[in-house]
């Protein structure tokens, strides 16, 4: 152990020279560092700041041949720093921490190196949890460049198997472009850009953008009238897009935009390095509402008044906003790049013609402020965190026989960017037993869970006659009550157990989520692997032979129990 430590120290020392420093840019990261992780050429499945449900993909997505259990490899000499293992997100994961300041993850992996799968498994028993969080010391498992530490795979919220990757600054934690490091990729395709999104100065959220679809003519891309005409004085632009890559069919996302009025720089944007606390701000940086119509992401070169985001290189005195109330014909231009400097550029014209006059709006709610609807049957507060622009707010109260009005809190597809307490009034008495049943019935999507399976409806607390829950999305909602547990479900017979040599079953809740989960063999805690909503027992020194008992418990978020029994012979 001590051998140990002091080489890492001597790393350190020797290479002392890549140290990060506060503020250091791409034009400074190590281009010869950080190897392939994997053992077959480099094609990506995405790519990082990738426009995601909630936000930007940190990463790189390396393909694995369409197969699980590739071999995984260090990308530099370090030491594994921190395990964790979740049926959502990153699944299996490892991060190993290098001496030059940074750290690399591996992400959805399957099983880890032996060594380390063993000692992953003998904590998940140790702490009677399948799902683990592991900081480890630097003298516990030092790794060496291309050294083999774990198997790809296809586990957390991953559609198909391949191998996450990420380039994270050890200080900060931000996540850095992994594509701006060296590492050997292969591409030499330019962005290609879809369709124009033209806005006013009005508010994103009070007004519809003109979409103009873009076609390639010569060496750039324009509309097929490259003459656009609009009503407003004041414009603003955002833009569909992908990038491609060799050899892979994925569409992957753009590295920078910029955009010229003119021939003068009026806005620009580079996703070099994202940090955690500020990835759902994908919601301001493209148009959420365009999206959530299945129209796609249109990234914007502008910044809307709640939108706090760091990936903004340059922005006019107005954020992005151009004036064009001269009513002459002013010269468009915007440049796409990837990461490997290959670019394509967008060309048209814009005149103003007329005046804009804007359409009515009973309540207004203002980005950059408090906001509340205070009535006598419910409270609903935004802080000024909330809104990432003003919303022209709408607000329903509709009677139903449930123990609550339906309540309509403006549109679902205008986001939210923090939680706001919601409090609804119970329009009926509620026996005591059921106040910690109380629902608020509301589809929530999986995207608004990362890695996590939709649900209609989330736990609400009881408080003197209301109910009362933080929520992070508009639309509709009502309060019920929630009564049963989940739904326990074998997926084989006790007689086939012990020739397939696991256990697999299905748990499930109807409504809200499924809050815990426990397995006792004969009164021994199992580990159970969990994907998705199905738990997998792999039979183990804990299954004896003869007769055995498995109880399986599941709660839901109101810690309705199920408990089921299984009993077989090995």
């Amino acid at each position: 152990m001590l051998y140990r430590e002091l080489k890492w120290l001597l790393l350190s020392s020797a290479l002392l020279s890549y140290k990060l420093s506060a503020g250091q840019g791409p034009e400074t990261y190590p281009k010869d560092y950080f190897r392939n992780p994997l053992d077959i050429p480099i094609l990506l499945a995405g790519n990082f700041g990738e426009c995601r449900p909630n936000h930007f993909h940190t990463g790189l997505d390396l393909k694995t041949n369409g197969k699980e259990n590739q071999r995984v490899y260090a990308a530099a000499e370090g030491y594994i720093a921190r395990v964790s293992i979740s049926h959502s997100g990153y699944g299996n994961a490892l991060y190993i921490k290098h001496p030059n300041g940074y750290t690399t993850v591996y992400g959805h992996l399957n099983d880890f190196f032996p060594e380390l799968q063993t000692y992953v498994i003998a904590q998940q028993y140790a702490q009677r949890s399948w799902a683990i969080d592991l900081n480890l010391d630097p003298g516990q498992f030092p790794v060496g460049k291309g050294q083999f530490v774990a198997f790809s795979g296809n586990t957390g919220g991953s559609t198909g198997p391949h191998l996450h990757f990420e380039i994270r600054n050890s200080e900060t934690e931000h996540v850095l472009n992994a594509a701006l490091f060296g590492l050997p990729v292969k591409d030499e395709r330019p962005p290609v850009p879809h369709s124009i999104a033209l806005y006013g100065a009005q508010s994103v959220y009070v007004q519809r953008p003109v979409l103009v679809k873009l076609q390639q003519r010569g060496d750039g891309y324009q509309p097929a009238e490259p003459r656009l005409s609009t009503a407003e004085p004041f414009v603003r632009f955002g833009l569909l897009a992908d990038d491609f890559m060799e050899g892979s069919a994925n569409t992957l996302g753009v590295y920078e935009m910029e955009l010229y009025m003119d021939d003068i720089l009026q806005a620009a944007w580079r996703l070099n390095d994202i940090d955690f606390e500020q990835n759902r701000y994908v919601n301001a940086f493209a148009d959420y509402r365009l999206k959530e119509e299945q129209k796609g992401w249109y990234q914007t070169l502008f910044r809307v008044p709640g939108n706090n985001l760091d990936a903004y290189t340059m922005l006019n005195e107005k954020n992005g906003l151009l004036d064009i109330s001269d009513g002459k014909e002013h010269a468009i231009r915007i440049v796409l790049r990837d990461a490997q400097q290959n670019a394509s550029t967008v060309r048209f014209a814009v005149v103003s013609t007329a005046k804009v006059t804007s359409s009515p709006c009973t309540l207004t709610w203002n980005a950059g402020k408090e906001n509340s609807l205070l009535t006598p049957t419910l409270s609903f507060k935004l802080d000024k965190t909330a809104l990432y622009d003003d919303v022209c707010f709408d607000y329903t109260e509709t009677p139903s026989q449930y123990y609550s009005a339906m309540v309509r809190l403006g549109d679902s597809k205008i986001p939210l960017q923090s939680y706001s307490e919601l409090s609804v009034k119970l329009n009926k008495l509620l026996p005591f037993d059921l106040r910690s049943k109380l629902i608020f019935v509301h589809q929530i999507k999986a995207a608004h869970l990362p890695g996590n399976n939709p649900q209609d409806a989330m736990a609400a607390r009881f408080d003197k006659g209301w109910a009362v829950a933080r929520v992070r999305t508009l639309g509709n909602y009502y309060v019920t009550v929630d009564t049963t547990g989940p739904a326990i479900q074998p997926l084989q017979k006790p007689q086939d157990i012990a020739a397939a040599g696991k256990i697999r079953i299905t748990v499930k809740d109807d409504k809200t989520s499924v809050k815990s989960f426990e397995a006792l063999l004969n009164g021994q805690w199992l580990r159970f692997v969990r994907a998705g909503n199905t738990y997998t027992y792999t039979l183990d020194q804990y299954c004896v032979s003869g007769d055995n008992e498995l109880v399986i418990s599941a709660a839901d978020e109101n810690d309705n129990v199920t408990t089921h029994r299984i009993r077989f012979k090995k």
